[in-house]
């Protein structure tokens, strides 16, 4: 699975003081809590004591304790207190469990997974959005392959089939024409935009206007977000308008991927932001359930049968995608065992 990756782990609006929430992210259990300074960390959902679920206790001050034996824990990991101890004993230095290093950005709390010496060149995608607009956010658990998963959101041509009774025409359609991409690639991610046929209904149109063209926007950045942009130009009394949906997403399991929807909009709804909120998040559930719906079925048939999907010229954006992404899934496996090897050589000298 993919590790040296920072990871969201939860929105900051899901973490309380004194919360704890359990998290499992590439195959590594997680314990994430406020302590009641505000403090965030993330630890192994482990207690070293009896190997029980951290998450299974609370917060205690500055400290998580476990459920079981009372055993606390500071931020980094280190056991700060056994309530069986007598004043006079020392605790183990063996007592301590793992930590994860720590971002809160963006609205959310990101955790590195992965090696130390690799975290230099993990960064968090730039969602820079949510922290100018409203937004909405929604957990699916898919048992779906991650390549298709992270490529699902800006598929061009599944838009207008897939998401035929819930989007319809608000995002403009394809037919046979090919769309010219505006493709920019980079080392380790890509974006671009390309133009769709705008069929909206006349209400629609006269809300987002009656241009011939649609302009969607994408991005993707390896290995866990992408990114779908919709902007619709000032028209008539109405300014201009913008909904940005992201998908943040990594692997769980072997055989499950998380996918985490983000919807963010501005001036859209702006005179109710109640509604607002309810209809994109009850929008945001729909189209996403839509999708997971071909991602299991793709994941089935490549379990049972070890099928390889037949592409034909039009998956032009699928092409592009397929290379950037296996370029850099040699580059992780080849520079995560060498950071294993040089780790493992530094503890053996």
């Amino acid at each position: 699975m993919l590790k040296n990756q920072w990871y969201l782990v939860c929105f900051e609006a899901e973490l309380k003081k004194g919360q704890v929430l359990k998290r499992k992210i590439t195959g590594e259990e997680l314990v994430v809590y406020k302590t009641e300074s505000g403090n965030v960390s993330v630890l192994q959902d482990r207690c070293c004591h009896r190997n029980v679920h951290l998450s299974l206790g609370y917060v205690k001050g500055e400290h998580i304790k476990c459920g079981y034996h009372g055993w606390e824990y500071d931020g980094s990991g280190k056991c700060a207190h056994i309530p069986s101890l007598g004043p006079d004993e020392k605790i183990p230095r063996a007592a301590c469990v793992k930590s994860y290093d720590v971002q809160v950005k963006h609205k959310a709390v990101w955790a590195y997974i992965g090696n130390e010496a690799a975290k230099a060149d993990a960064l968090i995608p730039p969602f820079d959005e949510l922290d100018r607009w409203p937004m909405v956010y929604n957990y699916h658990v898919v048992k779906g392959n991650i390549k298709l998963v992270a490529e699902s959101l800006f598929d061009s041509h599944h838009i207008n089939h897939v998401h035929r009774n819930s989007i319809k025409t608000l995002m403009g359609n394809l037919h046979h024409e090919k769309p010219d991409y505006h493709l920019s690639v980079t080392d380790r991610s890509m974006s671009g935009w390309y133009l769709r046929d705008n069929e909206n209904s006349i209400f629609e149109k006269v809300y987002f206007g009656f241009e011939d063209k649609v302009a969607a926007h994408f991005g993707f950045w390896f290995p866990s977000s992408s990114k779908l942009d919709l902007r619709f130009p000032a028209h008539f009394t109405m300014p201009a308008r913008q909904m940005v949906i992201y998908e943040h997403f990594y692997e769980i399991d072997e055989d499950h991927v998380m996918m985490i929807q983000i919807t963010t909009w501005h001036r859209i709804f702006r005179f109710n932001p109640w509604f607002a909120k309810w209809f994109m998040l009850k929008k945001s559930m729909k189209i996403v359930e839509e999708d997971i719906a071909f991602l299991e079925s793709n994941k089935y048939w490549h379990t049972k049968e070890k099928l390889v999907d037949l592409l034909i010229k039009p998956d032009e954006l699928t092409f592009e995608f397929t290379r950037l992404w296996n370029k850099n899934m040699k580059e992780n496996v080849e520079t995560t065992d060498q950071k294993e090897t040089a780790e493992l050589s530094g503890q053996t000298q």
